[in-house]
């Protein structure tokens, strides 16, 4: 009788260990989407750094042309 006891407790811890890794390994959680964000802000921060002065030059014309045409098309 104890050997089936004992049988049975092996089973169950048995059981308890590999649902306890199965569900350390699956439980990812998803990414926070403020942390993605904070993320890309910092990706295209640094691809500011990145530029030289001429190529700033020309970002900032195009800004300012698309501004221009925005502002073109709330005039109408």
């Amino acid at each position: 009788m104890k050997k089936i006891i004992i049988q049975y407790l092996y089973i169950f811890a048995f059981a308890i260990i590999i649902l306890a890794l199965t569900f350390a390994i699956f439980n990812k959680k998803e990414p926070n989407p403020l942390e993605e964000l904070e993320e890309k802000i910092k990706k295209v921060e640094q691809k500011e750094i990145v530029l030289t002065e001429p190529e700033k030059q020309l970002e900032k014309q195009a800004t300012e042309k698309e501004w221009q045409e925005v502002d073109k098309q709330t005039d109408k």
